[in-house]
């Protein structure tokens, strides 16, 4: 019984470990999870794009940034996915500052996302938002009619916050807005630009 309890967690160390070079050698991984969850995304430094995917699925692609010079940071980079119930925590670590992600999500979804530095667009996810940055650019498309309290913070930088009738840039710019939706959006950053654009339909 102990040799076959050995072997069976050698394989599977094994098979996990080729799926996860797979994954790798494709720039791209993949989880089953059905919309109407919670996803927190905890990411390292770098260009995202959080768009909606399949309903029944988590999927994350990479790829060299703009410039183009970084080709041997795409091997290096880590992904990782916890999941318990309708609850997942996705993590990206590693050489990530001139990498390009891709998260695809189930449309249905209430995120959190934290990240310290970098570029984030958030685009066709409806549910309650929380998103905390320390710097970069950040974009939310809204729907105003969805929300009933959206609350953003910039401490210095440009606060865009076009869905919801205001503008600001210098120090200290907040918004606060109220209104007869269902879900909840709050968004702080510290240092850059914090854009709420009306959603694209």
């Amino acid at each position: 019984m102990k040799r076959l309890l050995l072997g069976f967690a050698v394989g599977f160390v094994l098979n996990s470990f080729v799926f996860a070079k797979d994954a790798t050698a494709q720039n791209s991984a993949a989880w089953p999870f059905m919309g109407g969850g919670t996803i927190h995304l905890r990411l390292s430094s770098g260009e995202y794009s959080v768009r909606p995917g399949t309903s029944s699925q988590i999927r994350v692609r990479w790829e060299e940034d703009s410039e183009g010079h970084h080709p041997q940071d795409l091997k290096k980079v880590k992904i990782a996915l916890d999941k318990s119930g309708n609850v997942a925590t996705l993590r990206t670590d590693g050489p990530t500052k001139h990498v390009r992600f891709t998260i695809e999500i189930p449309a249905q979804s209430d995120l959190f996302l934290n990240m310290r530095a970098g570029d984030v667009r958030i685009t066709g996810i409806e549910g309650n938002k929380e998103v905390h940055m320390t710097a970069g650019d950040l974009t939310i498309e809204v729907s105003p009619a969805s929300y009933s309290l959206v609350h953003a913070t910039v401490k210095i930088g440009d606060l865009h916050g076009k869905a919801f009738g205001k503008s600001s840039d210098g120090f200290g710019n907040s918004l606060n807005w109220t209104g007869a939706g269902k879900y909840t959006l709050n968004a702080t950053m510290f240092a850059g630009d914090l854009s709420l654009q009306p959603a694209q339909h």
